[in-house]
């Protein structure tokens, strides 16, 4: 899981790896499928250098009919998830995936909110206030919560951020990229093939120069390796949940080596750090 991967990646690399994760997204919105629920944690990296989004649990067939509004892990929310609406498009998982360019420029999570609250706090600090026409398109979707957010003021006067929290790291086409993914307004975001830059759209044109951009994306099979582990250490039958769970180098998850992924070693010797605990989608 990208997310346990204590590494400072180039933006080379930066670039391969979400190149494959928009790519990833693509195939399911094609499809009409929603993930809803993108983050690190659900984002797995072989040996190869193959990217793999995981964790469908959440996902569904897109549909105009009311969705559940309480999906995608807290940090990943969209505004209007936050907000409440029950009528949201593919574009959320755009939003997530905008976040998790900025996790990876920046080796760590960029808005750590522990409720929807402080969560639209730290947005509004990043992006600047919504504007009158976010708030309009916020509003057309039915967010429960906006007007009562509206009225105790958490809606205005913010600056933008986004230059003074990247730029000196990053470079300008880069922070443009990032607010392609990272709007208010749902409609507005970039689709996921808009944001690989494959189309003849304007936006896909201002998406195409951040590719373009040296340095380029490398080949993924020229991304770092990692220590892995195939071979299951211990299956520990847990009767309050009545199912098995694997613990595999000192830690317990839900994966399946049997399917070909790749389960890494995190072990204290390993050079890796163990990741901060990290909130779930609920």
């Amino acid at each position: 899981m990208l997310d346990e991967l204590n590494v400072k990646f180039t933006m080379s690399q930066v670039k391969c790896l979400f190149r494959q994760v928009l790519e990833g997204i693509d195939y399911l919105h094609r499809n009409d499928i929603i993930h809803r629920d993108v983050k690190m944690q659900n984002i797995l990296l072989t040996a190869k250098g193959v990217l793999k989004l995981a964790d469908f649990g959440m996902a569904r067939a897109y549909s105009t009919r009311p969705l559940t509004p309480g999906v995608v892990t807290i940090w990943y929310r969209s505004p209007e998830l936050l907000l409440g609406t029950k009528y949201y498009s593919p574009s959320i998982d755009l939003w997530s995936a905008g976040l998790v360019l900025a996790e990876l420029l920046q080796s760590a999570p960029c808005l750590t909110g522990e409720t929807p609250i402080e969560q639209l706090s730290l947005i509004i600090k990043l992006l600047g206030s919504p504007t009158q026409d976010d708030l309009a398109a916020l509003s057309a979707m039915g967010c429960p919560e906006l007007i009562r957010w509206r009225r105790e003021g958490l809606a205005s006067g913010r600056a933008d951020n986004m230059d003074r929290r990247f730029l000196a790291n990053t470079s300008p086409e880069t922070i443009n990229f990032l607010r392609g993914l990272l709007k208010w307004d749902p409609n507005a975001r970039w689709t996921a093939g808009e944001a690989l830059g494959t189309g003849k759209s304007r936006l896909s044109a201002t998406a195409e120069k951040w590719w373009k951009e040296s340095p380029r994306a490398i080949d993924k099979d020229l991304l770092p390796t990692f220590p892995e582990v195939r071979n299951v250490e211990k299956i520990q039958t847990t009767t309050n949940r009545g199912r098995a769970e694997v613990e595999i180098a000192g830690r317990v998850g839900n994966n399946n080596p049997g399917r070909g992924d790749y389960i890494f070693d995190f072990s204290e010797d390993s050079d890796l750090r163990r990741p901060a605990k990290r909130p779930r989608a609920r």
